[in-house]
């Protein structure tokens, strides 16, 4: 074997483990929120400067969503639990909840079972240095999101709001509409490591917050 077919078959080697082991990480992204609607304008100023967080190591996710100046809400999930752990931090104060799929009302669980995901081929784009390709989601009421995703980090466990089993990698980019807003998400930082990993995907309440039920929940509201 020359030297030149062992240094190509050495490099083929490391760059298949560099794509096998990007499974684990954390990554950030920017949340531009707009819209042209005047009623909604408090809102949108109010969510400027928004960050979004997503952790994944094998089959944990979280999700920290610091909403501007309003609150920051974090949702911690294993896959083998049926229990998902979500933490408001805002005006309401500290509160946790410990949900279930019992919890969830027959509307949101028919948007989830109609939901259609369509993987686009031929289009690219090129994000935070990363190749993505595009993915379109169609929710039950018609509305479009589109996505672009990397094959080179891919989480185990993709479910929740922004991550998707049918899609086959991490979103680098999402946009969405909500209501009468729009909202684009770009990641900007991805890191291979997570410091404090059993912390970060604890499903214990943190100390300061106080646990609440759904049906509590929803009776601030009322």
């Amino acid at each position: 074997m020359s030297i030149k077919a062992f240094l190509t078959g050495t490099l083929v080697m490391f760059s298949m483990l560099a794509f096998s082991q990007a499974t684990k990480g954390k990554v950030m992204y920017d949340v531009f929120v707009s819209s042209d609607d005047p009623s909604v304008s408090a809102y949108v100023d109010q969510m400027e400067n928004s960050l979004l967080e997503i952790f994944f190591s094998g089959n944990k996710t979280r999700t920290n969503f610091h909403m501007g100046e309003m609150m920051t809400t974090m949702t911690i999930s294993v896959k083998e639990q049926d229990t998902v752990l979500v933490l408001l931090d805002g005006m309401m104060g500290k509160i946790a909840m410990k949900v279930t799929e019992d919890d969830m009302d027959d509307e949101r669980r028919m948007a989830l079972e109609k939901q259609e995901v369509e993987l686009i081929e031929g289009e690219t784009k090129e994000v935070m240095g990363y190749t993505c390709k595009k993915a379109i989601i169609i929710g039950a009421d018609g509305n479009e999101s589109t996505v672009w995703y990397t094959e080179e980090i891919a989480p185990a466990h993709r479910e929740g709001e922004y991550l998707n089993e049918e899609i086959p990698g991490l979103p680098l980019e999402m946009t969405a509409k909500y209501g009468k807003m729009d909202m684009k998400i770009v990641a900007f930082e991805f890191k291979g490591k997570i410091k404090k990993e059993d912390e970060v995907f604890s499903l214990e309440v943190p100390e300061g917050f106080v646990l609440k039920t759904m049906e509590e929940m929803k009776s601030f509201g009322r």
